[in-house]
């Protein structure tokens, strides 16, 4: 059993479809040019999970599009000690038309290691907050809490079982981003990334940047 084991209470992952933008209310880094699957660190115990669906879909032309929903967020999700859990998207989209119907009304659930659907959420239930700031690979991230004190979290239970709690663990802690690089530096880190970058990670950041300009 390797260390990051022993440590981590829960690994919650998501598949590249669902973009996990915040834990607790707070915003957590994301990945740009993010794997198949992204594992984060959890503490054990109750927590709200935002996320919103989205895909990527090329077209025979050539084109692609990028579609994306409203924020979806599970409240009130039990993950117990020592347990993996993953994100669904709960009667997934196999085209582009199913795709847009999906973008609309989202169903995100969690399953825990048995396959087993432990809550879910229909529909997105949250209004856009500034959760923007993004890493450029996707990796583990350890949200588990570094102090003791709990917070209490009013909000409804998605969960599907009939245990509710009414605390969570503390916020989720996020480590200070570097801000002393130089300009020419993060230029010549965007280069490399993309001389490095294979043909899939490229497309996705190009719809990236689509995105971006289009939210402007």
């Amino acid at each position: 059993m390797t260390g990051t084991i022993v440590h981590a209470d829960v690994m919650i992952t998501a598949p590249e479809e669902i973009d996990v933008v915040a834990i607790n209310d707070q915003e957590i880094s994301g990945g740009l040019f993010s794997a198949s699957e992204n594992r984060y660190k959890l503490d054990a115990g109750v927590h709200n999970i935002s996320v919103r669906y989205k895909q990527l879909f090329e077209h025979r032309t050539g084109e692609h599009d990028v579609l994306k929903s409203d924020i979806v967020t599970l409240n009130q999700v039990q993950l117990q000690d020592g347990q993996n859990y993953k994100l669904t998207l709960v009667g997934a989209p196999s085209n582009f038309e199913e795709g847009k119907t999906f973008a609309e009304q989202p169903t995100v659930g969690v399953e825990n290691a048995q396959g087993q659907l432990i809550a879910k959420q229909i529909g997105a239930n949250s209004k856009a907050k500034p959760w923007l700031s993004k890493g450029l690979f996707g990796s583990v991230m350890d949200l588990r809490s570094k102090d003791d004190e709990p917070k209490n979290v009013s909000t409804q239970s998605s969960m599907i079982s009939a245990q509710t709690a009414k605390t969570v663990p503390p916020a989720v802690q996020t480590q200070p981003v570097t801000q002393n690089a130089t300009a020419s530096g993060k230029a010549q880190q965007l280069i490399q990334l993309w001389q490095s970058a294979t043909p899939q990670e490229r497309q996705k950041f190009t719809a990236w940047l689509a995105e971006q300009a289009t939210n402007q």
